[in-house]
């Protein structure tokens, strides 16, 4: 039986993108990692909440002892490997870590800290050597921890199961000596400075710390230093971590960036009418228009799209037997790549990740931008939130005064082309039928 119904995206700000998350190896609930059955994350790209809740690993440490958890690769402690990071939003980079634990998410030991340019847009991969000591583990998890750099102050954390073997070398820095991960803008205390990429207050051994960072800045609060005494295997225990106070430098004129701005609330209305609100999490944005009295203008961010569910307007028709609408996956994006940078990427893992997005229509000069029909990303529009789809398979809003970057459809959808205040799209069903859906914005 056919359902037609309307569901409503809300796409809150800036120009809208996926953010970043690793692809290799596979993090848990990842539609990368081949053991995640069914139950995927498809906000998997989103920053922890801010009140923590969901640290560590997004909440997915339930899932281990079953199937789901099985190892996604199996590394050898003293070699080389890397970690692939994609994504739509880099935030402007920032800064990661790369860590392990032993104890089922108890603790994280540090193995690797990249200060600056961490992840770059787009895929990029990341080295890092095992040390000689690492403990041997069936089950252990490989932790990839991010700061960004611009945007709301937030912590992002994609955890993979992974096998490690042939521990119980001998390294320069003890395994057991190594620094925790960093935690911070997690409702903890300690937090980073926007337009920063944050110090970490203990990377790690020098040789294990890349430096990239143009415009660095330690943390603010009450901040853990990181010292070491993590999990060793074999389900050790942990070290109390010592804290101390940071202050921030204070600058004579702040950026337009470190603007306080006010919490947000979201708004859902249910088929009955009635309305409740929820505060959002970290990593959305939304636009303002620019009021009279704004001293400072709001540089463009980069969003999260939230799904809700809406009713039919009259002018839809539904059969009979039709359930109340449900919340659809948001699109995956796809950002058109910037220029090349200075330095390669190193080769891809052994085990390969996901296949990279199709290629995105590039605009052009003419009649309409480019004979596509798309819009040159950052080129002034009006009015504010107007949708352009290209070619049925990229999208692109007018948000904060400018066009954005062109992201692609999800799988099996197509939009209608042109520019409308409205996307209109389809979905594929398994039995072979269209299902109407629109995009509105509020």
């Amino acid at each position: 039986m056919k359902t037609t119904f309307v569901s409503a995206i809300v796409l809150l700000a800036g120009q809208a993108a996926a953010h970043m998350a690793i692809t290799y190896p596979p993090p848990l609930r990842s539609k990368d990692n081949p053991f995640a059955a069914n139950d995927i994350d498809y906000s998997i790209t989103s920053p922890l909440s801010a009140s923590g809740s969901d640290f560590p690993c997004k909440g997915t440490l339930n899932l281990l002892g079953t199937a789901e958890a099985s190892p996604v690769a199996t590394w050898q402690a003293g070699q080389q490997y890397n970690m692939t990071i994609s994504g739509g939003a880099n935030h402007n980079g920032g800064s990661c870590q790369a860590s392990l634990s032993f104890d089922s998410g108890k603790t994280f030991t540090v193995i690797h800290s990249y200060i600056g340019n961490c992840p770059v847009a787009g895929t990029s991969s990341l080295k890092f050597t095992l040390p000689a000591d690492t403990p041997s583990a069936k089950d252990a998890l490989f932790a990839w921890t991010w700061f960004n750099n611009v945007g709301n102050r937030e912590f992002y954390m994609n955890c993979a199961v992974i096998t490690i073997t042939g521990g119980g070398g001998s390294a320069s820095t003890p395994f057991s000596s190594r620094p925790q991960i960093f935690k911070a803008n997690i409702a903890n205390g300690c937090s980073t400075v926007e337009g920063s990429d944050v110090l970490f207050p203990n990377p790690g051994p020098p040789e294990d710390v890349t430096n990239a960072g143009t415009k660095t800045a330690a943390p603010v609060g009450t901040c853990d230093v990181a010292v070491g005494g993590g999990s060793s295997g074999g389900g050790g225990s942990s070290s109390p971590s010592s804290s101390a106070n940071v202050v921030a430098p204070n600058p004579s004129t702040p950026a337009a960036s470190q603007v306080s701005q006010p919490s947000i609330q979201s708004t859902t209305r249910a088929a009955g009418g009635a309305s409740s609100s929820a505060q959002l999490p970290g990593g959305v944005f939304i636009t303002v228009p620019p009021s009279s009295n704004s001293a400072v203008a709001s540089p463009a961010q980069p969003t999260t799209l939230a799904t809700v569910s809406i009713p039919a307007s009259s002018s839809e028709e539904c059969t009979e037997g039709s359930s109340a609408p449900t919340a659809v996956p948001a699109p995956t994006s796809a950002v058109i790549p910037p220029a090349a940078p200075s330095a390669a990427p190193s080769a891809a893992p052994s085990a390969a990740p996901s296949a990279a997005p199709s290629a995105i229509p590039s605009p052009g000069a003419g009649t309409g931008d480019a004979a596509d029909g798309s819009m040159t990303p950052g080129k002034a529009c009006t009015p504010e939130g107007q949708w352009n789809c290209v070619s049925g398979t990229y999208f692109q809003r007018c948000a904060s005064g400018q066009w954005s970057v062109l992201m692609s459809m999800a799988p099996g959808t197509k939009c209608q082309s042109g520019t409308t205040e409205v996307l209109v799209w389809q979905k594929k069903r398994a039995h072979g039928r269209r299902s109407l859906r629109a995009r509105h914005h509020i």
